[in-house]
């Protein structure tokens, strides 16, 4: 390999955040490891004298912690870094990543400055990167289908193939949910439980909503933000101490939004609801003999 294509070979996995080992390199190259030292030190001359290096003390460092070959920044200087904080976000929630997303990263930071760059780069490869299909795909194919007002077929690993109309995802219990509309009846499942899903071509009337069975809950001024950015609102009735919702979610939402805001949420109808609710706080109060 000619020099210009080393120093480029060598130059863009530092800016990748990779760390390099003379010697592998030497052998990777087919030259002597001195010609390696020459294209480091001529690609630190390169850092030092570009402008768009001014500022941010670029180096490539000998590390003899890891004996490895490293670009090391002493400081970062961004104008814009949303897209750094939506990686941090991401680590705080998974190690893995999925392939699509990374491209779609990568992408973004084209636009980036170089600090910036360095960084998300070096964010990224912490990551574990896989091509399966994820919860967030899943995710998208629903939206995507409640966006078109298409039906969708849920595909499980170990049962048929279902027929729905979707309604919303969401994410409580530290599992995300998927609720949907069949024969009339709302179902939520979770999201992990399903293989894959398929937008079909057939096209479902919202006036579909007005034939099955709603819920009615009183909710206070500061949670209504909440209730109205999650779930499909019907109507609404200003009160003096909030608001009174009627809207679509299923059974098993209804019971986990009474019990864990008490404070926040009265659930008013239909009575069965309401009733079964009663007969869980009962019983605890039952278990500890209160």
């Amino acid at each position: 390999m000619e020099k210009p294509e080393r120093l480029l070979y060598i130059y863009t996995r530092l800016l990748n955040g990779k760390t390099l080992s003379k010697d592998i390199l030497a052998q990777q190259l087919n030259v002597n490891a001195r010609s390696i030292q020459r294209d480091i030190s001529d690609i630190n001359n390169f850092i030092y004298e570009d402008h768009e290096w001014r500022g941010l003390d670029g180096k490539i460092i000998y590390d003899t912690s890891i004996e490895r070959h490293r670009l090391k920044i002493d400081r970062y200087k961004f104008k814009n870094n949303r897209l750094l904080n939506l990686i941090f976000r991401m680590k705080n929630f998974t190690p893995m990543i999925h392939e699509d997303t990374y491209n779609l990263i990568r992408g973004l930071n084209a636009n980036s400055n170089l600090a910036e760059k360095l960084l998300s780069n070096k964010l990224l490869s912490q990551f574990k990167v896989h091509k399966e299909l994820n919860e967030s795909s899943l995710i998208y194919k629903i939206q995507l289908a409640i966006e078109n007002s298409n039906e969708i077929l849920i595909k499980y690993e170990n049962h048929a193939d279902t027929n729905v109309i979707p309604l919303y995802t969401r994410y409580f219990a530290n599992k995300y949910w998927f609720t949907y509309l069949q024969k009339n009846k709302i179902l939520t499942l979770e999201l992990s439980s399903i293989s894959d899903i398929e937008q079909l071509t057939t096209v479902f009337d919202r006036t579909v909503f007005n034939e099955i069975q709603y819920v009615v809950m009183l909710v206070t001024e500061q949670f209504w933000s909440e209730i109205k950015r999650q779930f499909i609102i019907l109507d609404t009735q200003k009160t003096k101490t909030g608001y009174k919702v009627k809207m679509i979610i299923s059974k098993q939402e209804t019971m986990q939004l009474a019990y864990e805001y008490p404070v926040d949420i009265t659930l008013l109808y239909p009575e069965k609801y309401v009733e079964s609710f009663k007969h869980k706080i009962k019983s605890l109060f039952d278990k500890y003999n209160v």
